[in-house]
């Protein structure tokens, strides 16, 4: 998990969460990166962590390659915690179940729900007000979410954030670092996906793991200025375009204007069922 100041009120929630909701073993090791100097001394009651203090602020990738770095010299999977998030009752445990690709619990940005009572709304993006430390309310929505679907049902779509992801051993092994060269966050994730696609292996959501993501908390919600946030969307994509090309940026990156192009590559059917590995073959 990495904290940021920006970010930093968040992560007290996170990680109560996260210890209350998920089983540690003896082998695990949780990894808490210090991105920018945060006030984290109440840390120091959770034995399991060991904290890493970065010298200088890193980039979204530049953190990620920290903690695969650490679990390919260990031999392990790496799960990767945004610090906005809250956990929830047995999250981890479709995920423990798949090492052949790349997992992604489902979250209030894909699936939106009210309490019964109304007292808890979970919107695509939130603060913590909006959540009120309300986690009987959360556990009851995602109980009846798990009850919609059958369960070890997984999906693709054509946005998926790396905000939380198991990233098994030999995926990292075989696929390597994130790309550092996008800058302070953006598009490394999708340039990973393909990459991902490019090996045959496959990035999914899994619709029996629920998150509370508050959304944007780490990157432009509440500390970029709208033309930060444009001069680093048009950094990106630059780059991103110079590396994948038009039809991959369009689809991915910029999503729009897609229906010529998905008719004039003749995978238009690919799109509408879901199966955006085989697409993304279909396009390189």
């Amino acid at each position: 998990m990495v904290t940021m100041r920006s970010s930093n009120h968040y992560t007290d929630l996170a990680i109560q969460s996260f210890f209350k909701f998920t089983e540690i073993n003896e082998n695990d090791e949780f990894l808490f990166i210090d991105n920018d100097g945060n006030d984290i001394e109440y840390l120091s009651s959770y034995k399991k962590i060991k904290i890493i203090k970065n010298k200088k602020p890193l980039s979204f990738s530049e953190n990620v390659n920290q903690a695969i770095k650490a679990a390919k010299k260990n031999e392990k999977n790496l799960i990767f915690l945004n610090n906005d998030i809250i956990f929830t009752k047995k999250w981890f445990d479709p995920l423990k179940e798949n090492s052949d690709f790349i997992s992604i619990p489902v979250n209030n940005q894909l699936f939106g729900y009210s309490s019964d009572c109304g007292n808890l709304v979970l919107k695509a993006t939130m603060s913590l007000e909006d959540f009120n430390e309300n986690y009987n309310l959360l556990g009851e929505i995602v109980e009846k979410h798990k009850k919609k679907y059958k369960p070890k049902q997984k999906f693709q779509a054509p946005l998926m954030p790396f905000f939380c992801f198991k990233l098994p051993n030999e995926i990292l092994n075989k696929i390597g670092l994130f790309d550092e060269t996008f800058g302070k966050g953006g598009g490394e994730d999708i340039d990973y996906r393909i990459r991902c696609a490019q090996q045959g292996y496959e990035v999914n959501f899994l619709l029996d793991s629920y998150l509370l993501h508050f959304h944007g908390k780490s990157t432009w919600d509440g500390h970029e200025t709208l033309e930060e946030t444009k001069e680093r969307n048009k950094i990106y994509t630059e780059i991103f375009l110079k590396k994948w090309g038009n039809d991959l940026t369009q689809i991915f990156l910029i999503r729009k204007d897609i229906l010529g192009i998905l008719e004039k590559k003749d995978i238009s059917e690919l799109f509408k069922k879901g199966k955006f590995g085989d697409l993304i073959r279909r396009l390189l």
